[in-house]
């Protein structure tokens, strides 16, 4: 049985807080095998594609991120991170007003796949040790102080279990565009023939070749990708009621339901 993710706490941390460099760049640099970087963004903002020579865990302390990699996006709600493989290029966009805190580490500190980022729960310690970490000189000292409490974050980093907020996206182009158009209109329930018209592909084609390209029926993955944006309704105070309509549920308890089904806990306890 899975570990189940560590309940959700309000974040009561200060909108500004000290970073060690001015910028991601200057953080991949710096001659020590982990550095720390904070960034503050408005909702809506978009990184655009782009890729860090080192790993790279991502974090928010407070707003939710959507991140596309590989071909699949990524939910990030507070308490969770998305540990990032160097060199794999990746996006970021804000679902609401962000305060990131991202750790960079030189490849092979931290035990994990190369070709595959992993949502990851981040527990109480590790969030206060990356807080911290963002107060920590560019160039501290490896042997003293700072040292220790960097190496404490690789150690909890390998820790943290692997959660699935994720959908796949289909390669071929025309699923491709039906994936994308559902992640924008979640609260509709076009059937797939009405989906199909959209791209000139005809029911049967989708049935069938949709799971085989993300692992997911198309009514599966669009559960998915409702139950992933409940986390930035959440975070805008909406209530599980709200939320469940916005989405297209019909009922809270149809949504509850669900949710409880893919994560494992209930709304009430994860958003």
């Amino acid at each position: 049985m899975s570990p189940k993710p560590p309940k959700r706490l309000r974040s009561t941390v200060p909108a500004k807080s000290l970073s060690p460099h001015p910028d991601a760049s200057t953080a991949n640099a710096v001659p020590r095998p982990v550095s720390a970087f904070a960034r503050s963004d408005q909702a809506g903002h978009l990184i655009e594609p782009h890729a860090h020579d080192r790993d790279q865990l991502i974090y928010a302390i407070r707003g939710v991120m959507t991140i596309e990699a590989l071909g699949s996006l990524w939910t990030i709600p507070p308490n969770y991170s998305l540990w990032i493989p160097a060199r794999v290029q990746h996006s970021v966009k804000m679902d609401t007003q962000v305060e990131m805190r991202t750790i960079y580490l030189t490849p092979d500190l931290v035990h994990a796949p190369v070709d595959k980022c992993q949502v990851r729960a981040v527990s109480a310690l590790l969030r206060e040790l990356i807080i911290r970490a963002m107060e920590i000189p560019a160039l501290y000292d490896e042997q003293g102080a700072d040292g220790r409490l960097m190496q404490v974050i690789v150690d909890e980093i390998q820790r943290q279990p692997e959660l699935p907020f994720s959908v796949k996206l289909p390669s071929d182009r025309r699923l491709e565009k039906i994936a994308r158009y559902m992640m924008r209109s979640l609260d509709e329930s076009m059937t797939i023939a009405e989906l199909g018209r959209m791209v000139g592909l005809s029911e049967r084609s989708i049935v069938r070749r949709f799971p085989e390209e993300t692992g997911l029926t198309l009514h599966r993955w669009r559960q998915q990708a409702r139950l992933m944006r409940a986390f930035a309704l959440a975070e805008k105070g909406h209530s599980i009621g709200t939320i469940a309509n916005d989405l297209g549920y019909r009922t809270p308890s149809a949504f509850a339901k669900m949710f409880r089904k893919v994560f494992g806990q209930s709304p009430r306890e994860l958003l």
